[in-house]
């Protein structure tokens, strides 16, 4: 019986995968396996289901010796196979057999060959032949796991570009006249400091450094900006809430919101001044977390009220997700953040010091409306929360 896949990636380094059979011990149920699901193992997959206790031995072989590897687990949603794509996230606790406190991973997501991970682990590997005992305590999710196997993957370290360019590379705007906008005096008449410029040219660079402006009706502060392509950005002020207001020196408005509830109300009109026609735009929730992370693991569910359909509640984060580290080297951490360049709704540190997570995305047109609810999975409060409001960038 097959139980092992081996190949050689572009680097040259060993990866392995080690087939759920030869992972469980004598007491996996036979009717549990399943050869129907694309498996690269004859054996096939092995069904989890919410609540399962699974004791596994994993062995590898082959190795690289000094490389850092993910421990993966690889799998398929029972509703996945079926042609459904699934977006809930899971919730599986584990632990390596003799150690006392468990890790939880609540993100999985959908590779290229069409199978699902989540990381478990990351070590450095010592020897060819590794040995690990690893118990799955819990899993809760609406559906089941098909697990394929456990799989060795080297550690791949992306590194986060911003793709919003320095105000220090303002002076290297090239057509600078064709991207100012037609209203651009009208908005900045609205600006809350009195604006001097002479020229075109000075306008257009004070609009690109950003600027604060009013808004009347609605009495909160606006942050207005354009983008190295010339498309409207800008930052609303977290007064969609009425939780407590606090001085904040480092935001833009002076001050900020401090959160202690277990739901964040989000509702708004997006005046069509402040965005680029026939522009797709991203919601960002800007953020600081001023307390124990911890807290903040889970992901956040964020529900759009005014939409009918399947799709009106997606997840996000407001943490990258932790990797336990195995045997950590003295002096190196023993988590390690989550680095996957194609899972969307992850958090990305901003150069203004502040963090931005993407909640939403719409279609610029002449009346747009929001109402969104932002809630952690776990339920607990975003108790050490600080917003600074919500940005509309294009994307």
């Amino acid at each position: 019986m097959d139980v092992q896949w081996f190949w050689i990636n572009k680097k040259g380094e060993h990866c392995e995968m080690i087939s759920i059979a030869e992972c469980l011990g004598s007491d996996a149920k036979s009717h549990r396996f399943s050869s129907s699901y694309n498996s690269r193992f004859s054996v096939g997959t092995y069904i989890i289901y919410p609540r399962d206790k699974i004791y596994t031995q994993v062995r590898s072989q082959f190795l690289s010796p000094g490389i850092t590897y993910t421990v993966n687990l690889v799998f398929n949603f029972e509703y996945s196979s079926k042609g459904k794509r699934r977006c809930d996230p899971i919730s599986l606790r584990y632990r390596l057999q003799g150690e006392r406190e468990s890790s939880i991973s609540y993100l999985a997501y959908e590779r290229e060959d069409g199978w699902w991970a989540c990381e478990l682990y990351h070590f450095t590997c010592d020897y060819r032949i590794v040995h690990f005992e690893i118990l799955f305590e819990d899993y809760h999710n609406r559906d089941y796991l098909r697990v394929e196997g456990i799989e060795f993957q080297p550690l791949e370290n992306v590194e986060h570009i911003d793709e919003k360019q320095l105000i220090s590379d303002l002076d290297s705007d090239a057509n600078w006249e064709e991207k100012l906008p037609a209203d651009y005096e009208d908005i900045m008449k609205r600006s809350k400091n009195s604006l001097q410029w002479t020229t075109k040219e000075e306008a257009y660079s004070i609009i690109r450094k950003g600027f604060l402006i009013s808004d009347d009706e609605t009495k909160r502060g606006i942050w207005f900006s354009l983008d190295k392509h010339g498309k409207k950005c800008h930052l609303l002020s977290a007064a969609f809430t009425h939780n407590e207001k606090m001085f904040f020196s480092e935001s833009r408005f002076g001050e900020a919101i401090r959160f202690n509830d277990k739901y964040i109300f989000i509702k708004t009109e997006v005046q069509s001044q402040l965005v680029s026609s026939e522009t797709t735009y991203a919601c960002f929730l800007v953020y600081k977390l001023l307390e124990d992370q911890s807290g903040f693991e889970a992901p956040v569910s964020v529900e759009d009220k005014r939409c009918d359909s399947v799709d009106k509640i997606w997840y996000t984060y407001l943490t990258s997700p932790q990797t336990p580290v195995i045997r950590p080297n003295a002096g190196q951490n023993t988590h390690n953040s989550l680095s996957r360049p194609k899972i969307k709704g992850l958090p990305q540190q901003r150069n203004d010091g502040w963090i931005e997570v993407k909640i939403w995305e719409l279609r610029a047109a002449n009346t747009i409306n929001m109402e969104l609810t932002l809630q952690l999975c776990d339920e607990k409060k975003f108790s050490g929360l600080i917003i600074e409001g919500i940005e509309f960038r294009p994307i």
